[in-house]
């Protein structure tokens, strides 16, 4: 008999982040590349990091998810704290205030995850050549499952 699942991963944790960051964010492209694409002047890398038993119980798992968001902004002319930096903080602390918001969540009843949070924000990650020309930042997403 073939055994029956659910991708936990994917419709507990990935599609309902992207949900959410599209809510916040509608014109922020969000994509699931493993290697680095040009997508644009802004955008958001999707990278699934960690899937980790915290738990076993008699008839579930709880587990710790943790998704890397990386996210790409580039913009024209010289550098400068304002223009840049500044923004690339501002879209991250929104996400912060997102997920502290829904650390907890169940849209309409439908338990998706508990106790996300934000664990860490990179100003500064490690690039290949190809991303040079971009302000990234990376934003570690981790939430626990319970199923």
């Amino acid at each position: 008999m073939a055994t029956v699942y659910t991708s936990v991963l994917r419709s507990n944790v990935i599609e309902p982040l992207e949900s959410l960051i599209k809510g916040e964010f509608n014109k922020l492209p969000v994509h699931y590349d493993k290697n680095f694409k040009n997508r644009g002047n802004f955008f958001l890398r999707v990278i699934p990091v960690q899937d980790e038993l915290d738990q076993p119980t008699t008839e579930d798992q709880a587990r710790i998810y943790g998704i890397l968001l990386r996210l790409y902004r580039r913009t024209p002319g010289v550098f400068s704290r304002r223009n840049n930096l500044e923004q690339l903080m501002n879209f991250a602390d929104r996400i912060k205030r997102l997920i502290g918001n829904n650390s907890n969540y169940s849209p309409s009843s439908s338990y998706k995850w508990n106790d996300a949070v934000i664990t860490f924000v990179n100003y500064e990650p490690e690039l290949e050549d190809e991303e040079q020309v971009y302000q990234v930042a990376d934003i570690m997403f981790n939430c626990n499952v319970l199923k």
